[in-house]
């Protein structure tokens, strides 16, 4: 799409897209009259305002198109309407950006000049808390113009601490905030302050106690926008910009924005391509139309389509700088959502690998005619020392190409300090170097992520140790895989070695032997002819002393070839000896042998296990298989259930569709408590003994509290028409305890029984003694008479009560006494005593604060939580005391942990303000109510589970209790059926079904509800096992 807007000043686009409206587009700002008089209201008395709002709800807007106009045209009527406007953001480095805006707000020479102004302001910054004040007394010229110094998105003041993680960082921080909260104090120059933050980070703002002062004396919490309010937002600029709308897409646009805040910003974009593209179509006398938005793609793909097309125009080097750049300016945070890092120009050209000049080109395709998609402005030179930041939060959510660039960072930034912190224990010793599968994982992130040293330091300051740790890592391994590989080379070399010693020796023994025969059998032919000689010389006498000398020569042979065959014996054992080694080669042959015999006998005994696995797997089998259908049968069971809800002419078939709903679950391990079943179920008993038949009728007006009397049936009601109530479970009578003719507010019994103490708006507090008999009660007066809050501590005789004058009060019964416990900032709306009666937790209306006290020390207290603008409503300790429950403004039911206080789960589901909370006193339920209608009843062993939803009382419900056996849950609201018992268990629901209806299914109404393929049993026969056989 063309990107070039038209030439004719009269179509001018009047939308500004993501970034903020302007001073000089105030003309063209719509949505949020009256708002900047209240503002300005709280400036005028404070000299200091926090506006506070949800992200896009249009803070910055709000303060250059609104309050600065104003201001411009004369604060008050006697007031000096002559004003200095320094506009500041903290950015990374808070009070050089400081000093920075307010030299750059009184420039007036050149850049030189600047620059010197600049040092000086920061040097008197520095200097003392005072700093401000008297850098802006100091400025030449000044006169006596008012100075407003708007601080625009406070929040980074936060991030930026968060960041660096330092003993610098939070101490400029807190210099930052002592500059800010001295100069609103001081009255010698006249500094007005307005700082705009994200109400996410409100809680932040504890940290800095004289900056929490200021912004509970001076808030403004930016409301949600009206549906009125977005359609003159919408209609307003198109006006102003001579052009006209159809009214169907303003219904559209109306329709897609619905009631959420953040999709302001959206909305202003996709009407700024819309506009765009209308006048591309060079016909001005025709509305903005439908066409013309489906054209661009409508709210949910205009924006990330736009910045498509940015993208595209660059190269691909410039696209890798684009990503670069996008990955630094962005992060997620803790809560899984975008968090924007403005970032310098030249950080992030050093991050990038590219230089200052190419930065600056992929920068201006971004923020270029027609894109607002970073900041500054197009109209803003850009220099190295540039903070570069996204226009909006919104641009991280929609942006397809974006989203993946923040995840793939987030990604990269665990790693990394994976590294950096096993690399900290490694160089302390508390843990070795690094192998698979974590060394390839952090080395394939090295290669693809290509790290430095300015892109880690934004994260954590031990880069060169986690790269050296990791190169170590890598090193150690890779020489501990190469001396494996020596290792098995060198014993290889060794086994062929031995075995070729063995064979050599192995051949000689076997010579050796053969030529030991030959010797030894010339020995014996030499020895049988030196004897045949003998016998010669012997029978010859004549001849016997010739032959006596050849005899004793060939006897001295015979003694020679003795002494050969003597050594040929030795050379014998020798070969023995060899022998005897071949003997033992062939035991250590027959061992091997044995080996692989037990390996055979081992795969053996492995086939037998594979045989039995293959059993087991059979076995398996038949059990997913059963399985399968029991899931079947309760799918069946919650299908019934539906559908019983949606049977309005038939008592018969509504009843029997929810009771087998019912035996199916149960009898095939559904879960007792299953929400649609008890839907049915409960439905069913409804249409059969009639609507009203769990109704207790005596109230006149809204039913505010309710409490149980300790191990019986009997149980009190209160509420605005100013009586109490007593009523018994069994028969549904009551008797009037007394009539105060004005609004009581909240009840509450001792654990024995004894007392009733009623909270009222009027008379204070009533105490009756239940034990005897009296209906006279005792008046405690306090609290300006307009009592919120009370409880029992479990001693039985003490009584915590909480009014609108921000004190707490601790009464003893046994004589009327009363104590401070503890005051607080705002009014304390509800309390609730631990169970053990060592804690007492709190909640505020004006604050938005948990609080939690000791009960025997009360100044241990800590705060848990605070959200400003979203007050607490109730609150309830789980009756082992490990859990918290709170409930507010905005229909979220959060758990904490007591021990920790930390917040392990938010229950999700209510549309409004959470008006009760009980735990059942065996803790199993928890329930909660709710101003827009219901109760919902939650498993506290899985609260993953789909809860159970009470919608039978009208208008709000108010209060809550449940029985003592916690099989009951009385239940009270403002409109008719104020006050309802309900069954906590299907159990109880149906033991009355089948008692009220005249037949069971027929089998037409089997096949259809339940499956042709079920075998057909009477539901009301047989009562449990029904429906479970399986047709054959």
């Amino acid at each position: 799409m063309n990107n070039q807007q038209s030439s004719q000043p009269s179509f001018k686009n009047p939308f500004p897209g993501l970034r903020p409206y302007t001073i000089e587009e105030s003309h063209l700002f719509f949505g949020r009259e009256g708002q900047s008089e209240e503002v300005l209201n709280h400036l005028s008395k404070n000299r200091f305002v926090a506006v506070i709002g949800a992200s896009g709800s249009g803070k910055s807007s709000l303060m250059y198109c609104g309050l600065v106009p104003i201001l411009y045209g004369g604060f008050t009527a006697d007031a000096v309407s002559d004003w200095k406007i320094i506009t500041a953001r903290p950015g990374d480095q808070p009070v050089e950006n400081l000093a920075r805006s307010i030299a750059a707000a009184y420039q007036t020479g050149e850049q030189k000049e600047s620059d010197v102004s600049h040092e000086l302001t920061l040097a008197i910054l520095q200097r003392s808390s005072l700093g401000l004040a008297e850098a802006i007394d100091q400025i030449p010229n000044r006169g006596k113009a008012n100075i407003l110094l708007m601080v625009d998105q406070f929040e980074e003041l936060f991030r930026f601490k968060r960041l660096t993680k330092s003993e610098a960082s939070f101490n400029e921080s807190e210099s930052f905030v002592k500059l800010l909260v001295e100069a609103v104090r001081q009255t010698k120059v006249p500094v007005y302050i307005v700082l705009t933050m994200r109400s996410d980070f409100i809680g932040e703002c504890s940290q800095f106690q004289d900056l929490t002062k200021l912004i509970n004396q001076s808030n403004y919490l930016i409301p949600q926008m009206t549906r009125d309010d977005f359609r003159s937002a919408i209609t307003g600029p198109v006006a102003v910009g001579n052009a006209t709308i159809d009214p169907n897409l303003v219904q559209q646009l109306l329709n897609e924005v619905g009631d959420n805040p953040d999709q302001l910003p959206i909305l202003q974009h996709a009407l700024m391509r819309t506009w765009e593209y209308w006048l591309e179509q060079n016909d001005p006398d025709r509305p903005l139309s439908l066409a013309d938005y489906d054209e661009v793609g409508r709210m949910e793909k205009a924006l990330s389509e736009h910045a498509n097309e940015a993208f595209d125009e660059l190269t691909p080097a410039e696209k890798q700088i684009c990503e670069y750049m996008f990955k630094t300016l962005t992060e997620k945070g803790g809560d899984n959502l975008g968090v924007r890092q403005p970032t310098r120009l030249d950080t992030i050209s050093v991050i990038s690998k590219a230089s200052v000049d190419e930065v600056k080109k992929v920068i201006d395709t971004f923020r270029g005619s027609g894109r607002s998609f970073l900041m500054p402005a197009s109209h803003v030179e850009l220099s190295s020392e540039s903070v570069v930041d996204i226009s909006h939060e919104s641009l991280m959510r929609i942006w397809d190409r974006l989203r993946i660039w923040v995840e793939e960072e987030a990604q990269a930034v665990q790693m990394y300090n994976r590294l950096a912190e096993a690399s900290g224990l490694y160089q302390t010793g508390k843990t070795g170097l690094w192998r698979p599968p974590d060394l390839t994982i952090a080395l394939n992130w090295k290669k693809k992520q290509q790290p430095t040293l300015t892109w880690a330091e934004r994260y954590n300051p031990a880069y060169e140790r986690a790269m050296v740790f990791l190169n170590t890592s890598e090193k150690d391994f890779i020489a501990e895989e190469e001396n494996k590989i020596r290792l098995q080379k060198r014993q290889l070399r060794r086994s062929r070695m031995i075995a070729m010693v063995l064979g050599t020796a192995a051949i000689i023994s076997m010579g050796i032997m053969l030529y030991a025969f030959v010797l030894r059998g010339q020995a014996v032919a030499a020895q049988i002819e030196a004897n045949e000689q003998r016998h010669k010389a012997d029978s010859n006498a004549v001849v016997a002393v010739a032959e006596r000398q050849i005899a004793v020569e060939q006897t001295e042979i015979a003694q020679q070839q003795r002494t050969l065959a003597d050594s040929a014996a030795i050379v014998a054992t020798l070969a023995k000896v060899l022998a005897d080694s071949n003997a033992a080669v062939a035991t250590y042959q027959s061992i091997i042998a044995k080996r692989n015999e037990d390996l055979a006998e081992v795969q053996r005994v492995l086939a037998d296990s594979n045989a039995a696995d293959a059993n087991r797997q059979r076995t398996e089998a038949e059990r997913q298989r059963t399985d399968a259908y029991n899931r079947r049968l309760l799918s069946i069971a919650q299908s019934m259930s539906v559908k019983s809800l949606q049977v309005d002419n038939d008592t018969n078939l509504k009843a029997l569709l929810a009771y087998q709903a019912y035996l199916y679950n149960d009898a095939y391990g559904g879960n007792e408590h299953h929400a649609d079943i008890y839907a049915g179920l409960y439905d069913a008993i409804s249409f059969i003994r009639g609507a009203g038949y769990n109704v207790f009728t005596g109230h006149d007006d809204a039913v505010r509290s309710l409490a149980f009397d300790p191990g019986s049936s009997n149980f009190y009601s209160t509420g605005s028409d100013g009586r109490i109530l007593k009523w018994s479970m069994n028969d549904k009578q009551y008797t009037v305890v007394i009539d105060n003719n004005l609004v009581n507010r909240v009840i509450a019994i001792s654990d024995d029984g004894k007392w009733l103490a009623c909270g009222t708006d009027g008379v204070g507090i009533q105490v009756f003694n239940l034990s005897s008999g009296s209906a006279e009660p005792r008046i405690f007066n306090a609290h300006d008479n307009k009592i919120r809050a009370l409880d029992f501590i479990p001693n039985n005789n003490n009584l915590v009560t909480a009014g609108l004058d921000n004190e707490i009060l601790v009464w003893d019964l046994s004589n009327g006494s009363k104590q401070s416990f503890a005051e607080h900032d705002s009014p304390v709306q509800i309390l609730v005593v631990s169970k053990d009666g060592k804690w007492m937790a709190g909640g505020t209306r004006d604050l938005g604060e948990i609080i939690i006290w000791n009960v025997d020390n009360p100044s241990e207290k800590k705060i848990i939580y605070s959200e400003l603008g979203n007050p607490v409503w109730s609150l309830d300790f789980s009756p082992d005391g490990k859990w918290l429950v709170s409930g507010d403004m905005q229909g979220n039911v959060k758990i904490w942990d007591t021990k920790t206080n930390n917040m392990i789960m938010n229950l999700r589901g209510h549309r409004a303000r959470i008006t009760n909370i009980q735990f059942s006193p065996d803790g199993k339920f928890l329930a909660t109510a709710s101003n827009d209608g219901s109760v919902r009843l939650w498993e506290t062993a899985d609260l993953n589970n789909q809860p159970i939803v009470l919608s039978g009382n009208s208008g709000f419900v108010l209060s809550l209790a449940f029985s003592p056996d916690g099989n009951y849950l009385l239940t009270g609201s403002t409109e008719e059926n104020r006050l309802i018992s309900s069954p906590t268990s299907t159990s109880i629901l149906v033991e009355e079904i089948c008692n009220g209806i005249d037949r069971n299914f027929t089998r037409d109404e089997w096949n259809t509800y339940v499956g042709e393929d079920i075998d057909y049993i009477e539901t009301c026969g047989v009562r449990r096992g029904i429906g479970i056989r399986r047709q054959q």
